[in-house]
């Protein structure tokens, strides 16, 4: 009977350290080089390398522990905001051809009162009806589909391009130009300092 209470305690001892646990928290990157940048950046911080588009979001999320809280950090285009910019994300969409009536179809999410909206597609935007600074990527509302089994705790995006692939691929495989400056990087530093010093 004495072993009995000795093991029951242990196990409420072992499952009350285990509810007090600090969630896990990992930045998310899709492609080789954000994902080395964030590496360099955030040295103290678990970046893991997700691959490009829904499928691979899909892979690299479900392989995350309950309650993972998440920063997603990378590339995305934009139909008028300067190439070089640091932004965080104010809502993310999925986007959608119009075909779609379902209530559900765009799946938003409120991340940030500051930022931009982000529009995730599967294929790169090369066009867009928007007015209004938008962001386009391949991932950020594949991830945001997880919640709330994942904490989506903020996205913060660089403006790789203006919806030309050529523009993207010149400005991503460069290992100098501006989407590797110090001054960029710096400032996607602060933003998520700032954030995780909120939260």
């Amino acid at each position: 009977m004495k072993k009995l209470l000795i093991l029951f305690a242990i196990t409420i001892a072992t499952s009350l350290c285990s509810c007090q646990k600090e969630p896990k928290l990992v930045i998310l990157a899709a492609e080789e080089t954000e994902y080395n940048l964030c590496c360099e950046i955030f040295p103290e911080i678990e970046c893991i390398k997700t691959g490009v588009g829904a499928g691979n979001v899909i892979k690299a999320c479900c392989n995350l522990p309950k309650g993972t809280r998440i920063i997603n950090i990378g590339y995305a285009g934009s139909n008028n905001v300067e190439i070089g910019t640091v932004s965080l994300v104010s809502d993310t969409f999925r986007y959608t051809d119009g075909n779609y009536k379902f209530d559900d179809h765009a799946n938003p999410l409120h991340l940030s009162d500051n930022g931009l909206p982000c529009y995730t597609g599967n294929s790169f935007f090369t066009e867009s009806d928007k007015t209004e600074p938008t962001l386009y990527d391949m991932e950020l509302n594949y991830i945001a589909s997880f919640t709330p089994h994942l904490e989506l705790v903020a996205s913060v995006k660089i403006v790789s391009d203006n919806l030309s692939v050529d523009a993207y691929v010149n400005n991503t495989i460069r290992s100098t130009g501006v989407l590797t400056e110090d001054k960029v990087w710096q400032k996607v530093r602060q933003i998520v300092d700032k954030l995780l010093s909120q939260n």
